[in-house]
């Protein structure tokens, strides 16, 4: 039955971008939408695990999620300076 809810949720998740395209660019910014939907599928199939949590994602896992995709992977740990290389550790 949670694969059903699972589905149906992001059935309706997905279709209200699809009428909404600008709302999802606000959103996500320069993140792929398949990248964005598969993190909000993840979110939600964990929440589904725990009975207590709703199934829907929080506003807190969205912006976690957002940050994830549009943040650099690796934040490079030395800069050079005109006075000599900075670490950032």
């Amino acid at each position: 039955m949670k694969n059903l809810d699972i589905d149906i949720y992001m059935s309706n998740f997905k279709g209200f971008f699809e009428r909404n395209p600008d709302q999802l660019k606000k959103l996500i910014g320069n993140a792929k939408p398949e990248k964005f939907f598969e993190g909000i599928r993840n979110i939600v199939e964990s929440n589904s695990k725990d009975e207590e949590k709703p199934l829907e994602p929080t506003k807190q896992q969205i912006i976690e999620l957002v940050l994830k995709l549009n943040v650099p992977k690796k934040i490079p740990t030395y800069f050079n300076h005109h006075m000599g290389d900075i670490c950032l550790n």
